[in-house]
């Protein structure tokens, strides 16, 4: 059955988009000590930054995506879901934004790092963080848009945060990953054994892309201005003054270019899925290993 290919941006939570990160305890037996203080140090520096509460962000972008796909019965969209939960793996992004982050942080970062995080004011934007995690925060962001919008300061405040944290820039790049995570799906539905197009979607992509950048810039602003509204505008400013900082600046780099790195490896951990997926469809009406009783509730 050919597939209607369908594109569209969902809606991330803001914290997905500042962070994106995901928890996994290290396994260090057998590794050098000086190794394992190091691998310990980092992991700290992400629990402590509340990264290690931001739950598979990327994987939730992907079923959004799902849910939204016409061309997918239920059925499929459920075989979908679980290879998703098996395949988009929090383990994987973890290790790559350890990786990342270990690589481009220089002596004396995480030490400096862990102070702002464990002081009042870092802990206090933590748990503000955490807080836009919980459920109903996206209709409490929908009442207090038309008061935040209006409050400029807080407006303008939410750009330097943007441009400090690159939260837009981000999380363009994270919907357009599960736009293909989406793609991959369709293709492989229509055409099981051939390798993946995406070229039609490159295109489209590249030809929306400043007007998917406006409005995910829009998105992200209203979310950091809610997300820490109830900080006054001085606590802002040391928040900025710390994102300014080279140490600072670094840790957002490497968290980023090992989120992403994370997400292209469960990609092609995905696609297998996928793949073996519709290839063994015949055997079974859900195919071998995802029949309907190995689907757990979600």
């Amino acid at each position: 059955m050919e597939r209607k290919m369908e594109y569209r941006f969902y809606a991330v939570p803001v914290n997905g988009v500042i962070r994106y990160v995901l928890l996994l305890a290290l396994l260090l037996a057998g590794m050098p000590q000086s190794h394992a203080e190091q691998d310990t140090s980092v992991d700290r520096l992400l629990i402590d930054s509340g990264i290690d509460a931001q739950m598979p962000v990327f994987e939730k972008m992907v079923n959004a995506a799902l849910e939204q796909n016409p061309g997918l019965d239920q059925e499929e969209r459920e075989v979908l879901q679980h290879i998703a939960m098996e395949s988009l793996r929090p383990e994987v992004i973890y290790e790559h934004v350890r990786i990342g982050v270990e690589r481009v942080l220089q002596p004396g970062d995480r030490e400096t790092l862990l102070l702002w995080f464990s002081s009042p004011l870092g802990q206090r934007i933590t748990q503000l963080e955490l807080q836009g995690l919980e459920d109903g925060v996206l209709s409490a962001l929908k009442a207090a848009a038309p008061a935040l919008l209006a409050d400029k300061e807080r407006m303008q405040a939410a750009s330097r945060l943007d441009g400090l944290m690159q939260a837009t820039v981000l999380g363009l790049k994270l919907q357009e990953k599960a736009m293909q995570a989406n793609h991959i799906a369709v293709e492989i539905a229509a055409h099981p054994n051939a390798a993946v197009d995406t070229a039609a979607l490159e295109a489209q992509l590249e030809e929306h892309r400043e007007p998917l950048l406006q409005l995910m810039q829009q998105q992200t602003l209203l979310s950091l201005a809610f997300t820490y509204r109830d900080l006054p505008l001085e606590k802002l400013a040391s928040y900025e003054s710390f994102l300014s900082t080279s140490a600072a600046q670094r840790y957002q780099q490497g968290i980023q270019t090992g989120l992403l790195a994370g997400v292209d490896g469960v990609l092609r951990d995905w696609e297998s899925g996928v793949r073996d997926y519709y290839q063994t469809e015949k055997a079974t009406p859900y195919g071998v290993g995802y029949s309907r009783r190995s689907v757990p509730a979600r």
